[in-house]
């Protein structure tokens, strides 16, 4: 029980520490730092539900839930034992396997966007869609592009273009599709669970702030800021299913955020963070190997 309980506390710290960042103000000035806190605490949340019932049905073992696997094959115990054992397989098989099918159903969306965009669209890197809809998106995955209207060349100055671009460009650089990706999955596993919709807006928030710093930081504030503002006036921003939109996500937040700047947060309190998150994802990974 006590190795459960090592699961089942660092599922509770894991839980808490997602609370706090919902409502943490900032992780506006260290959006990078924020976004990889939350995959930390997300996949220590899923590792710890996991790797708790699968610690009730194998501690009794004492050798940590791999190795006791092995054992449990060879004599599986009691009824709870198998039960618990049966319950851990099935949350992990379950998440994995529907993170598949909803990767896959995304990647099909893109694939038949790309190709239609083949069609109707001329350019190389940057695709140029001849409509006066104002729109301006990327599309990850294989063979990544940025996509702009016609209508947003003529919305926006040189300057807020190349800005948006670079916007643009950023989402592509870091992959944040494969950020979103695993919130995006969970949120539609379970679609009544109001706090897993908060959880994505957040963490997809966090990702439009980390490609507006890099925009910012290649062609100054104010251009993007412009870009924004037009965006917001005219409504645009709406993108096909499976790219992302520099108008995509609430933009007043974003410009206010760029307006203001704020401060870099210090140094030693973003390497304090992260090592208190390694530290809480080590917890329950460890457990997985080392007898108990």
């Amino acid at each position: 029980m006590i190795y459960a309980l090592h699961h089942g506390i660092a599922l509770v710290v894991a839980l808490g520490v997602a609370w706090y960042l919902l409502g943490a103000p900032w992780t506006r000035r260290r959006p990078r730092l924020a976004v990889v806190l939350w995959q930390v605490t997300a996949l220590t949340i899923v590792v710890s539900f996991g790797g708790g019932l699968l610690a009730l049905g194998l501690a009794p073992y004492r050798q940590g839930i791999v190795p006791g696997m092995r054992s449990f094959v060879a004599d599986p115990g009691n009824l709870p034992q198998v039960l618990a054992v049966a319950a851990g397989l099935a949350v992990g098989g379950w998440l994995l396997v529907h993170q598949v099918r909803s990767s896959v159903r995304v990647a099909r969306q893109r694939a038949r966007h790309r190709d239609l965009l083949a069609l109707v669209a001329r350019g190389d890197r940057v695709l140029e869609l001849d409509h006066p809809a104002v729109v301006a998106y990327c599309l990850p995955g294989r063979d990544p592009r940025v996509v702009v209207s016609a209508g947003t060349r003529r919305l926006l100055s040189r300057d807020e273009l190349d800005a948006v671009l670079a916007h643009e460009q950023a989402h592509l650089r870091e992959r944040h599709h494969l950020v979103l990706s695993p919130f995006t999955a969970l949120a539609q596993l379970f679609p009544r669970w109001r706090a897993l919709g908060r959880v994505t807006a957040a963490v997809g928030l966090l990702t439009e702030m980390c490609a507006d710093d890099y925009a910012a930081r290649r062609h100054g504030s104010q251009p993007l800021i412009g870009a924004l503002e037009k965006f917001r006036l005219c409504g645009g921003g709406d993108a096909p299913a499976g790219t992302m939109a520099a108008g995509g996500t609430p933009l007043p937040d974003r410009i206010d955020r760029l307006r203001d700047r704020p401060a870099t947060a210090r140094r030693l309190a973003a390497v304090l963070a992260v090592v208190a998150a390694g530290t809480l994802l080590a917890t329950p990974l460890s457990l997985f190997v080392v007898p108990f």
